[in-house]
């Protein structure tokens, strides 16, 4: 620490002159520290960025993500004052216990421990309405809410109004980033309709390219896109690459240099070319869950603001050689001892891994059946969210794998209408032998029933009642097997109504 001096005046000549040399010795290696930079005129930035995290604050495999180990992993890859953090979307929803208990309150608080700077929406944003997304940006009663922008370009309300800012400006270093959120205009298949009623979610490339012109009329040229879209796992040269954040890319402004993509759960590490032929963008997304995050290093000119140069690594959130943050391991100590006791409660045993194509979704719909006293009971794989492993299942366990939890619908079908719907793909229990003239009481969740693909299912619950919940009616039935359940081997069934998205793990 420099001493403090009272009065310089008093200073010998030679002793202030000792003084002024040092200083200026210090700012002569503190200028040569700093020299590239400032003989080029350029400046480098990093962008940390994640998406999909659906609430896991608590790691979904061992050794790999939590929120306490991927704040540790984004803290060790910042760059004091040269860095930028973002989230792609679907932070919440569909989520495990630890977050969904607490009505996602949980991701929220992790997420302003982390720092974000700016973020998007994702479909999962509005899964409980545009009410529940307003108290979680806004925050109510005892709950702060988000402590960072969200952005929104292509999101609005049946009159046209955008539901958010559709862009922020961050600043770093003196130079300044524009970034433009945008979500998947597929939205509304993995919504209820009750929820998605009113919402448009217009075309991304177009609203990202409506935008571009008035950053730039704000001496904005470093423009990045969060962009809840993706891709199948793609890495390199992005000249024949597919998927639909890819097509929307493509017709991306040249201005674009970055988009951080998501909704996948994929790994993307790409270089779309631009449509000038010129130059490219890069197009990152990291898996899902916190176990992966997108690094991106970008060279501007500090005089134009362009960025001239760009390149990403996807680090995995590994524990290995990485201690959690201790606030953020802190903040969910507290929310992991209130949920212990219905956490850790044991609901059954598996003799072996179990996942929907291998016993999972039989059980669910013969849980469903019973808990709904119906004749049928009708299950999209396209519900599950994740696999239990052998052993004790817990109810978090049995909950993760049920993380939408919605209501369930009891309603009257025909035999004949019941055929119609069978023949598409589903886990089933109670459908054999149907006679087609003869009515039956079949249930399903609300997903299926309200925006699955059966007009013939929306038009029954229409005049069916909705009951309890898929996590409760698994629960009661699982506690009532004898003995360990054991995996069965079966044909997998497609999703017909949601994409059954699941983690990547990574070798």
């Amino acid at each position: 620490m420099r001493p403090r001096l009272r009065d310089r005046r008093h200073l010998a000549p030679g002793v202030a002159a000792f003084a002024a040399a040092t200083l200026v010795a210090l700012l002569g290696l503190y200028a040569r520290a700093d020299s590239p930079e400032q003989a080029t005129g350029l400046v480098k930035l990093r962008l940390l960025g994640i998406n999909d995290l659906h609430g896991h604050v608590e790691p979904p495999a061992e050794g790999l993500g939590g929120a306490a180990w991927l704040a540790a992993g984004l803290d060790r890859a910042t760059i004091p004052g040269r860095t930028i953090k973002v989230h792609a979307g679907d932070l919440v929803g569909a989520s495990p216990l630890a977050s969904a208990y607490f009505h996602d309150e949980p991701s929220i608080e992790v997420a302003n421990e982390i720092g974000f700077d700016v973020a998007t929406l994702g479909n999962h944003e509005f899964d409980e309405g545009v009410g529940e997304l307003r108290r979680l940006l806004d925050g109510s009663p005892g709950f702060a809410g988000a402590r960072f922008p969200y952005t929104s370009a292509n999101v609005t309300d049946a009159d046209g109004n955008l539901l958010l800012r559709p862009y922020e400006i961050v600043e770093r270093a003196g130079v300044r980033i524009g970034f433009i959120g945008v979500t998947t205009p597929t939205a509304t298949r993995y919504l209820l309709p009750r929820y998605s009623g009113g919402l448009r979610f217009g075309d991304m490339s177009d609203a990202v390219n409506r935008q571009v012109p008035e950053l730039r009329r704000r001496g904005v040229e470093a423009i990045v896109v969060l962009a809840h879209s993706g891709a199948p796992t793609q890495v390199g040269d992005g000249a024949r690459a597919s998927g639909q954040v890819v097509d929307e890319v493509r017709q991306m402004s040249d201005a674009v240099d970055v988009v951080v993509a998501g909704h996948s759960h994929t790994e993307l590490n790409l270089r779309i070319p631009n449509q000038s032929g010129g130059g490219h963008k890069l197009v990152v997304e990291s898996l899902s869950y916190g176990t992966a995050f997108d690094q991106v290093d970008m060279t501007l000119d500090r005089a134009t603001g362009d960025v001239i140069a760009k390149r990403a690594v996807i680090p995995r959130t590994l524990h290995s050689g990485l201690a959690p943050d201790a606030r953020v391991e802190r903040l969910l100590s507290g929310y992991r001892e209130r949920l212990r006791p219905l956490a850790d409660r044991v609901v059954g045993q598996a003799a072996g891994p179990l996942s929907a194509a291998t016993g999972l979704g039989g059980i669910a719909a013969e849980a469903q059946r019973a808990f709904a006293k119906a004749d049928v009971a009708l299950v999209d794989a396209g519900s599950f969210r994740a696999r239990i492993d052998a052993g004790p299942i817990t109810y978090a366990e049995l909950f993760a794998t049920q993380a939408y939890d919605h209501p369930l619908v009891r309603m009257e079908l025909s035999g004949r209408e019941l055929r119609g719907v069978l023949d598409d793909g589903l886990y089933t229990a109670g459908a054999r032998d149907l006679d087609p003239d003869r009515a039956y009481s079949v249930v399903a969740n609300v997903l299926l029933t309200d925006a699955g693909p059966y007009p013939v299912l929306r038009r029954a619950a229409r005049r069916g009642r909705e009951l309890g919940s898929q996590v409760e009616a698994l629960a009661a039935y699982v506690e009532t097997l004898a003995g360990p359940i054991r995996p069965t081997r079966a044909e997998p069934v497609q999703p017909v109504s949601t994409p059954s998205y699941v983690c990547l793990i990574p070798a």
